[in-house]
């Protein structure tokens, strides 16, 4: 399985997953220049995507889904609730959407998709484990708070893309206005880096080999900082970066690392 965060932030998100023949991206948050960009360097086009993957409808998660319906015909994959959310803002997008009742699993060609619920102020929004090739894929942003369903849904996963949004502090004392910082740090919001820190112990003991820090903000966060937060909470119990987990961070503008697991 081949895995490539194309851009990763509160300004638009999207990751492309492969095995053999079967191509698909979680969320289309970008545009469809930027689509293009991405999937050239697979020597692959849209028109090669067997569907998109949506976590939810926020728009920095299902921007670029109007022109890749209606220049390449892209099939939908989103939450029943997630789908009506995209249909009531986009109606003439209802041909492309095919909704799924969360938990079900379903086959895009070699690749096995799992939902689960995410908790965050969306409608049925979704993490996603991706099974093929004997391996999985986790994936979970924009959540206020690792619940046992999302615990046990990506425990021993092979690799996780996992949100660091937000240090408390920069958020705290950053440029946003009070009720949305209040709604960023909610259990409907988004995952601060210790939180994050917590989790990824979890995970790691479980198994996973790769953690990829993912939607980081760029007015309460950096790479490094989240990097750095994460890590510790690792190496405090014992856990060696490269050694036992491969950590990286995704970046809003340009494509993560390729990982080929």
């Amino acid at each position: 399985m081949t895995i490539c965060t194309l851009a990763s932030s509160s300004s638009g998100n999207s990751t492309i997953v492969s095995q053999g023949k079967t191509h698909i991206l979680i969320d289309a948050g970008i545009s469809l220049r930027r689509i293009k960009e991405g999937l050239k360097a697979f020597d692959l086009t849209p028109d090669d995507l067997a569907g998109v993957l949506i976590t939810h409808e926020h728009s920095d998660h299902v921007k670029g889904l109007e022109m890749l319906a209606k220049y390449h015909g892209i099939s939908i994959f989103s939450s029943v609730g997630a789908g009506h959310g995209i249909y009531y803002a986009k109606p003439h997008l209802e041909p492309y959407i095919n909704g799924f009742e969360i938990g079900a699993s379903f086959e895009l060609g070699d690749i096995v998709v799992t939902s689960f619920n995410i908790p965050h102020d969306a409608c049925q929004s979704v993490g996603f484990c991706v099974q093929a090739g004997g391996k999985t894929l986790a994936y979970a942003t924009d959540l206020g708070y690792v619940t046992q369903e999302v615990m046990d849904a990506m425990r021993g996963a092979d690799i996780a893309f996992v949100e660091s949004n937000h240090d408390k502090m920069m958020l705290k004392s950053g440029p946003y206005p009070a009720h949305l910082k209040k709604r960023v740090a909610s259990k409907h919001g988004h995952l601060s880096n210790n939180d994050c820190g917590s989790f990824a112990v979890e995970l790691v003991k479980s198994g996973t080999q790769y953690l990829q820090l993912s939607h980081l903000s760029r007015e309460n966060n950096t790479p490094e900082l989240a990097k750095k937060t994460v890590g510790q909470a690792m190496t405090d119990v014992g856990i060696s970066i490269d050694k036992n987990v491969k950590l990286d961070v995704a970046m809003p503008f340009s494509p993560s690392k390729i990982y080929e697991i």
